[in-house]
């Protein structure tokens, strides 16, 4: 009888992984960092506790980290990647190929599929370690210790008098131009140091915020940018404040307040809306004072309009000021363009999905939820009175 060939011995799994490369030290690295971050944010999501301590300590120096590397360079290191990322998955693909026709192995194949599976799991980490666990710390009203409850439109009403009330008293020392949109008094570069410092001198008083002075970069594509309708964004895996320079001067203080916030930790848009609010009319400057009441109005006249029709055309004919009335109609005017643009409706709806899986149960529509905060803030406050 002839004998049978001996069956090749198979090769271990364990062996398998590392001939794949998957021991190498970035991949290890790699995945003990997701797993690590991983941890970090279940306990964040399920610990409350555990989320306020790391937002407060832990994930504020890995935002700062991230935030003074990035600011080394003057241009957003996110928009340009975006921009080049079709040449960059181009150029992936394009020389993986090549070299998978030269040598089709599992190594090789492997080879160029962990870097970028690598890259992921870093990128994840990032997200779970300096910005997620910000969703799940203790409310803004606890912090400040305001009660939050459901307005009535009566309160929508008298807060919106009082921001009413605030603007007439500092419009004088703002530019408007022709009867229309403000006219901001100093270049994008001063913005910015103006907010920042207006910021330090919020988060001096409070405790359950830190500060550290950064920069906030124009967006070089601000026109097409627009259209996504966001007038500022904060990318946590470089830590920067990129902001939308095509909107209105009214808008951009407020908008880099906010952006500020997500970088020191506030990461619920209602909250940050808020806390840049508050920055703004903390401010020494009138202009960031007048763009930190318009803003907020803005949102209280929305609220308003849907709650009770007559308050707010009261609201309207006896107490907005003027100029405010016409800052809304140029900034209807400006954005008529943008309206209704398909990119608008794709960034909402991914937005929409991401708020509400970090538990905004509102989405997007959470933004607006700061006239709750608003309301709280001031008819919690007996020494405030209608005027």
């Amino acid at each position: 009888m002839d004998a049978q060939p001996a069956k090749p011995a198979k090769t271990p799994f364990r062996q398998k992984l590392r001939e794949r490369g998957f021991f190498r030290p970035y991949v290890l690295i790699s995945e003990g960092a997701f797993l690590f971050g991983l941890l970090v944010y279940l306990l964040s999501r399920f610990l409350p506790a555990f989320a306020e301590f790391w937002a407060r300590y832990p994930s504020h120096w890995l935002r700062f980290l991230l935030a003074k590397c990035s600011g080394i360079l003057h241009f957003s290191i996110v928009e340009w990647g975006i921009l080049s990322l079709p040449i960059l998955i181009g150029g992936y693909f394009f020389f993986s190929s090549r070299s998978m026709k030269r040598d089709d192995s599992a190594y090789n194949y492997y080879r160029w599929l962990l870097p970028l599976a690598c890259a992921i799991l870093i990128v994840i980490f990032l997200f779970f370690t300096a910005f997620a666990p910000c969703y799940f710390r203790y409310s803004l009203a606890e912090n400040l210790s305001l009660e939050e409850r459901e307005v009535t439109a009566q309160e929508l009403y008298d807060t919106a008098s009082i921001v009413c009330y605030e603007i007439e008293a500092l419009k004088d020392d703002v530019n408007f131009l022709f009867g229309k949109e403000s006219i901001m008094p100093y270049d994008f570069d001063e913005l910015v140091e103006k907010v920042d410092e207006a910021y330090g001198k919020f988060a001096s008083e409070q405790d359950f915020i830190g500060h550290f002075h950064s920069r906030a970069k124009p967006l070089a594509s601000s026109s097409l940018f627009t259209y996504t309708h966001i007038s500022g964004v904060y990318t946590f895996m470089t830590g920067e404040v990129n902001i939308n320079v095509n909107y209105p001067d009214f808008i951009r203080p407020f908008t880099i307040a906010h952006e500020f916030s997500h970088q020191r930790g506030i990461a619920k848009e209602e909250e940050a809306n808020f806390v840049a609010y508050l920055v703004c009319i903390g401010s020494d400057d009138p202009f960031i004072r007048y763009s930190g009441y318009t803003n907020l109005l803005q949102y209280l006249m929305d609220a308003l309009a849907k709650a009770d029709k007559t308050l707010y055309r009261k609201l309207c004919t006896e107490k907005l000021p003027a100029e405010v009335g016409g800052e809304f109609d140029s900034y209807s005017l400006f954005f008529r363009k943008y309206s209704e643009s398909t990119a608008s409706k794709v960034t909402g709806g991914i937005n929409d999905v991401f708020l509400t899986s970090q538990g905004e149960k509102a989405g997007s529509a959470s933004y607006g939820l700061v006239v709750d905060l608003a309301v709280a803030y001031y008819c919690g406050e007996s020494a405030k009175e209608t005027p």
